[in-house]
C-alpha cells in the first residue's frame, strides 16, 4: 500500500476517495523494570529509548490507519497526518490520519515525435502519436 503526505501520489490516479481512516497507539516513558518475574523499579528511559519508543508508536497507529483503509478497499492512504500528543506526564498518544483512496496507474508520458526524417529527404516518415492518458478533469468550483 503506498501512504503519502500529499494529495496525489507520482504515475498514480486517484480514482475513488473511500474515506478517512485513523489510527492511535499510546506509549509510556515510565518502563517498569523486571527482574526474574519481580518488579524492581521504574525508570524514565534515555532520550534515545524515548526517540524509539515514539516511533515505535507511530508506526503502530501508522499500521492501524493501513489496516482500515485494506478494509475499505483501498490500495494507497493520501494526506497522512501524524500527531504526538503527551496526555500526562509521561504518557504520550501517537496518531495517523489521512485519507483512504483506490488508485490506478497512468500511462508512462512518451515524446510525442511528428517527423521522422530519412536520408532521402522525397520520402518523410509519420510516426503517429502515442496514446495519451484518459484523465477526468475535476471542477473545484462549488454550485
Amino acid at each position: 500500500m503506498k501512504i503519502t503526505t500529499t494529495e496525489t501520489i507520482a504515475g498514480r490516479l486517484v480514482e475513488e476517495t473511500l474515506g478517512v481512516v485513523r489510527g492511535s497507539a499510546l506509549w509510556s516513558r515510565s518502563i517498569l523494570k523486571f527482574d526474574r518475574d519481580s518488579m524492581c523499579g521504574i525508570s524514565n528511559g534515555t532520550i534515545e529509548e524515548m526517540s524509539d519508543g515514539l516511533q515505535l508508536a507511530k508506526d503502530d497507529a501508522e499500521a492501524k490507519a493501513m489496516n482500515q483503509a485494506t478494509a475499505l478497499g483501498a490500495d494507497a492512504i493520501i494526506n497522512i497526518r501524524f500527531e504526538l500528543m503527551e496526555l500526562s506526564s509521561g504518557l504520550f498518544q501517537a496518531a495517523a490520519t489521512g485519507t483512504a483512496v483506490k488508485t490506478s496507474s497512468l500511462q508512462s508520458a512518451l515524446p510525442i515525435m511528428a517527423l521522422a526524417d530519412n536520408d532521402d529527404d522525397r520520402d518523410v516518415s509519420y510516426v503517429p502519436k502515442m496514446a495519451q492518458p484518459n484523465l477526468r478533469l475535476v471542477s473545484s468550483m462549488m454550485h
